[in-house]
Parts: C-alpha cells; structure tokens; sequence
C-alpha cells in the first residue's frame, strides 16, 4: 500500500471505512489528480478524502458541479489560557 490513500464516496459519514477506500498512491498530487477525474466523471461522488499514513492527517473535499473545494474544518475554539 503506497503512503497516500484515496477515499470517496456519495455520502461522507465520517465514519469511514473499506467500502469508500479507491486506491492508494505513492504523492499526493497522484491522489489529488484522481479527485480531478472523479469530480469530472462520475456524478454521485460528492467528496473525497486523501489521507496521509505517514503524517495520519487527512484532506478532505466536497465535489459539486464538477468543482472541488477543500473542507478546511474548525477545531471546537479554545480559550485563551489566562481566560477568567
């Protein structure tokens, strides 16, 4: 298994799973240009997920009208250490 693994689907559950993993590829720009075809050719994809197995982080898309766009989600805000 190469170190960036691709993962779509018609609903992102966020749960993951077998079902939803495509393929995995040595860079993540291979990965990424695959998230270009899909968003191009198959019309019940709506995201896709690259996820890194080396770093354990992921990036995660929405694909709608052929266009993708980043998910860039917001961690829970923290307060500030000297918050009262």
């Amino acid at each position: 298994m190469e170190r960036y693994a691709l993962f779509t689907g018609t609903y992102n559950l966020l749960m993951g799973g077998v079902k939803d993993f495509k393929r995995s590829y040595s860079t993540e720009e291979e990965a990424y240009q695959e998230v270009e075809r899909i968003a191009k050719d198959e019309l019940f994809t709506h995201w896709a997920q690259i996820f890194d197995k080396k770093t354990d982080t992921a990036k995660i898309y929405r694909i709608k009208d052929e266009k993708i766009t980043e998910d860039k989600p917001s961690d829970c805000p923290h307060p500030e250490p000297n918050a009262a």
